[in-house]
């Protein structure tokens, strides 16, 4: 038991847990009892560890202070709640399941940001051809029925009409320097790669798979123009394209307009100078065909220049 007296001493030496730990033989088992006796952490004879309560005294600027490396590999950690390959096993739970819990509140006067958890990562040399970098990373691996999943997920709960500025459920900054892709390579704000080859079936008509899903349920017009995806391109900035689609395998619709029950005002909405409308091929490239007689239209589609309802004619 001499080694687990040990490790129960440098555990409250190196944390500053307790004002004044004490150890404590309560039949085969040693423990840890603070100054009021009350027993907070424990190891029996056979070695088992059980953390019954542990209360963090107002500290300086660290309360847990990490300072050197630890062990490397998928498996290692500074801090593991389960290791990578072996996970804690709860079984059937009725309540929620929390592994790690930041709860704060305060304000601040100046610029200053509350950052319950900061992630960061620096290089400090070149690295090998598919490594990578993480900051945060979530995962779910789903084996069972499961009603909703989140890999990562944020909320934002606002009232009481505050003054704000930017309110954003997911943000992202990324300040490029100049640097060379890789063939296939990639610099996006925002990347998803969704993969499989299985179908995926539903008991409605609702039921959808995508690569980003917007649920608008707001339901106030609001004075401020509001849109379910919105780039700027700030001045002096350059944009090749504000939506693109590249397909090299089957694609249906790049554009899909979809009445589901309240019938849209336009389909297309061109406000302010445009040089051109549209960009076609050259004739002989569909959609573009040659023009050869002097038919009449088949039939007409309304569109509105200037405020103006107009016609654009179309054939057989």
């Amino acid at each position: 038991m001499n080694k687990f007296k040990t490790m129960l001493a440098i555990l409250a030496l190196i944390v500053g847990l307790f004002s004044m730990p004490a150890m404590a033989e309560i039949g085969d088992v040693t423990a840890l009892v603070n100054e009021a006796g009350t027993e907070v952490f424990s190891i029996d004879q056979d070695g088992v560890c059980t953390l019954i309560s542990v209360v963090v005294p107002t500290v300086g600027t660290h309360a847990l202070d990490i300072a050197g490396t630890w062990g490397v590999g998928i498996d290692g950690g500074a801090i593991v709640i389960g290791d990578y390959s072996n996970a804690i096993a709860f079984g059937e739970v009725t309540e929620h399941v929390v592994g790690l819990c930041v709860n704060l509140s305060g304000s601040t006067d100046d610029t200053s940001n509350f950052i319950p958890i900061h992630g960061k990562f620096t290089t400090t040399a070149d690295c090998i051809t598919n490594a990578g970098a993480q900051a945060i990373y979530g995962r779910i691996e789903i084996k069972h029925n499961l009603s909703s999943s989140y890999a990562v997920r944020g909320s934002i709960t606002m009232s009481g009409a505050p003054e704000v500025n930017q309110v954003y459920g997911m943000f992202s900054t990324m300040a490029l320097a100049g640097c060379n892709l890789a063939e296939t390579g990639q610099v996006a704000g925002l990347a998803i790669e969704l993969t499989g080859s299985e179908d995926i079936t539903t008991s409605g008509s609702y039921g959808k798979v995508s690569g980003i899903r917007i649920a608008w349920e707001h339901t106030n017009a609001m004075t401020v123009d509001t849109c379910g995806i919105y780039t700027s391109v700030k001045t002096g900035a350059t944009l090749d394209s504000g939506y693109r689609m590249n397909a090299a395998g089957s694609l249906t619709s790049s554009f899909h307009s979809y009445n589901s029950g309240s019938a849209p005002t336009q389909a297309l909405k061109i406000e302010g100078a445009h040089t051109n409308a549209f960009s076609f091929p050259a004739i002989g490239t569909a959609p573009v065909a040659e023009y050869t007689t002097e038919e009449a239209p088949t039939g007409k589609i309304k569109i509105q220049v200037g405020g103006a309802t107009r016609y654009l004619a179309y054939w057989d």
